[in-house]
């Protein structure tokens, strides 16, 4: 008998954070208004996630985001679906890219890579040249950004990869959309700053204690032909 209650405790104490995810998402979507059957549906994806060892703040993200836009719900159901696929997906490249067990940022990160369209081999590259897996974790998400802003995927995942190389700390990957909204802002297209990325790299902010080497934020680089500072190549892959 103190066996089987022993085991009810356990199973009680591993359902617990299923049913806390479930019951937060849950009331959130009801607070923005959602409807009953949606909020059902989300809370059943979210356990499905869970029992899977997959992230679920990418399905939850995404399910109060559809409500926020007011999206009905036999559209957001079939995203968050689409995304739980995904995120099985990035454990799978995680896995494959020597990360196994794959950090949930990681496989979030690289799900997010892969919806933005990136193949697979640079999925792996960016999580096997990562220096760690917070790095990784950082990169993935940034280089599905510039995807998304119309960078093409290889200079996208180089741009990274020089940052890697620079020693650039996973928060200051974040910088990188930004530059390159900016040299698109100062009219800089998407296929010229890919041409820049490939050939040299982009002009990120000094890092602390380093002087202007590569670069002012939003500084154009030259064109071909000119002088100027370029940015690191791609580093060597992790073993």
């Amino acid at each position: 008998m103190k066996r089987v209650i022993v085991v009810l405790g356990l199973l009680g104490a591993l359902r617990a954070p299923v049913l806390a995810a479930q019951q937060e998402i849950g009331a959130q979507l009801a607070a923005r208004g959602a409807p009953a059957g949606l909020v059902e549906g989300v809370r059943t994806l979210v356990a499905a996630a869970q029992q899977e060892g997959l992230p679920v703040e990418p399905i939850q993200n995404k399910a109060i985001e559809g409500v926020a836009k007011r999206a009905p719900a036999d559209r957001i159901l079939p995203v968050l679906e689409l995304i739980r696929v995904r995120l099985r997906q990035g454990r799978a490249e995680a896995q494959a890219a020597g990360l196994d067990p794959a950090p949930g940022a990681v496989v979030a990160g690289a799900a997010e890579a892969l919806g933005r369209g990136m193949s697979t081999e640079e999925v792996r590259e960016l999580i096997r040249s990562a220096p760690t897996p917070d790095a990784a974790a950082a990169g993935l998400s940034v280089a599905a950004s510039l995807a998304a802003q119309g960078l093409d995927h290889r200079a996208a995942a180089r741009a990274v990869h020089d940052a890697y190389s620079q020693g650039r700390r996973p928060e200051q990957l974040f910088e990188l959309p930004s530059v390159v909204a900016d040299l698109a802002a100062r009219g800089m297209g998407m296929g010229d700053m890919a041409e820049r990325i490939l050939e040299g790299g982009l002009p990120l902010p000094p890092m602390a204690g380093q002087g202007q080497g590569v670069g002012r934020p939003g500084s154009v680089p030259p064109g071909p032909g000119q002088s100027g500072e370029h940015g690191q190549g791609r580093g060597p892959k992790k073993q």
